[in-house]
């Protein structure tokens, strides 16, 4: 496995190949102080960096090779190697296999866990290279086209679909209009949701979940529309569900006792596998008043 340890912040690095300068890192800083999240983030909102800049600068930080996707062929062998939903929901792609290492491009190269799941399902050493996210959502849509479609297919017929929705909306922020409002009726249990955050494994507690989406509480600040590849843990021992939940509204929670704050977030599936669905979908039968 290559070396991670980080020589260099990545503001440093940007400023050193002349992308920002040391105001535009001072005014981006002063914004993550406020609000958290990722400082690459900001700069690629603001317009001033772009996402491969991003790339090429923590490629040379933890020290992963960069691999652009757009000229690169692979292989219905290779492709086949990594199921397509775990593919889909942690964003990444293989590339190649010499022997029993696997080649594998990913955009958010310090998940660990992730890394650890793919040698598993893999059997095979894992080699990461890092892409940027529009590279791999590109070459996925690219290669796997209509089995996309297959995965996302829902479970519900009309009659279970009636069960489960109601005129009650997920997302209740006022004034709130967008494509992801939902009308589904949620179920409110206490659940727990894990995911990877900036390098690190996150846990945090659901406070209700819908066919549509999940809001939950947790000690980490999510910026809005942050995609996060999370489990749902539907039964204390049973397996997670997979999904990923794209962030819409986050509220600071009162802590009573305790120094640090708590945040509560919600957000929609952005991604859910049909397997999942058949899971989560009697749950909702099950558990909905």
């Amino acid at each position: 496995m290559l070396s991670r340890n980080a020589k260099k912040k990545i503001g440093e690095l940007l400023i050193e190949r002349g992308l920002i300068t040391p105001e535009q890192l001072k005014l981006v800083l002063a914004e993550q102080k406020k609000k958290g999240g990722y400082i690459s983030q900001y700069l690629i909102n603001m317009g001033v960096v772009t996402d491969v800049d991003v790339a090429m600068c923590l490629s040379e930080q933890y020290n992963f090779p960069y691999l652009s996707l757009k000229n690169y062929t692979i292989s219905a062998e290779i492709l086949g190697s990594i199921p397509l939903k775990w593919i889909k929901i942690y964003t990444l792609i293989p590339v190649n296999k010499t022997g029993n290492i696997l080649s594998v491009a990913m955009a958010d190269p310090l998940n660990e866990g992730v890394i650890q799941m793919l040698q598993q399902i893999t059997s095979c050493e894992i080699q990461v290279f890092i892409s940027t996210y529009s590279e791999i959502d590109d070459a996925i849509n690219k290669y796997y086209g209509e089995k996309l479609k297959d995965l996302r297919e829902g479970y519900l017929d009309a009659q279970d679909l009636g069960k489960i929705k109601t005129a009650i909306e997920f997302i209740q922020t006022a004034g709130y209009s967008g494509r992801e409002r939902r009308e589904y009726a949620r179920v409110s249990k206490e659940l727990d949701i894990s995911f990877y955050y900036q390098g690190k494994e996150v846990w945090g507690k659901i406070k209700d979940i819908s066919y549509g989406g999940v809001s939950f509480t947790s000690e980490t600040f999510m910026p809005l529309d942050t995609n996060l590849a999370c489990k749902v843990y539907l039964e204390k021992d049973g397996p997670p569900i997979n999904v990923v939940v794209n962030i819409l509204r986050v509220q600071t929670k009162e802590k009573q006792g305790k120094a640090r704050k708590l945040y509560e977030i919600a957000g929609y599936f952005g991604f859910i596998s049909r397997e999942d669905r058949i899971v989560l979908v009697p749950f909702l039968q099950k558990n909905i008043t």
